[in-house]
């Protein structure tokens, strides 16, 4: 059976979700879990519960748009805790799962206006727009929040973060 676009999309951010939520139950048994909460890698970079919110938001604008259906907005500021950031990871991964194959496949070629900042968009098919906006940018969130983790002393090594990536 031969690649397909799907594959290369909806289980890829299952397997990255799968990993976030993975490194999230790490530091949730750290003794300092709590001032996690607030920890960043740089006073000017989004703390962990933003980077769960983007890589959430952009795994969830995905699998709608490849589905023919809006995507939901999640609120900005509902990911208080660790079982608010789990609730989160876990309602995507639903979505993602329940993604039909051939549907996503058909989205894949087809051109739609996406958006690119406050004032701009373009035409862009959704293969287009998975591979160089949103899977670059869950990517991006998960390793931020990945090494916010390690920076705060969470005893995380890569094995945690391909733990995702490799077969069920």
């Amino acid at each position: 059976m031969p690649h397909t676009f799907y594959d290369g999309t909806i289980p890829v951010l299952q397997g990255v979700l799968r990993t976030l939520s993975h490194i999230l139950h790490q530091a949730e048994q750290q003794p300092n879990s709590n001032t996690l909460l607030e920890a960043r890698l740089s006073p000017d970079m989004y703390p962990l519960p933003d980077q769960i919110r983007i890589a959430t938001q952009f795994s969830e604008n995905l699998v709608a748009r490849l589905t023919g259906r809006e995507p939901v907005a999640f609120e900005k500021d509902d990911l208080t805790s660790f079982a608010k950031f789990y609730e989160r990871i876990e309602t995507v991964a639903k979505v993602l799962g329940e993604a039909d194959k051939e549907t996503v496949n058909r989205h894949g070629e087809m051109l739609e206006a996406t958006k690119m900042g406050p004032e701009a968009e373009v035409q862009m098919s959704g293969a287009a727009y998975a591979h160089t906006i949103v899977l670059p940018n869950v990517y991006f969130h998960v390793m931020t929040a990945y090494g916010i983790l390690r920076k705060e002393g969470v005893p995380l090594g890569k094995r945690d973060y391909f733990v995702g990536f490799f077969p069920q």
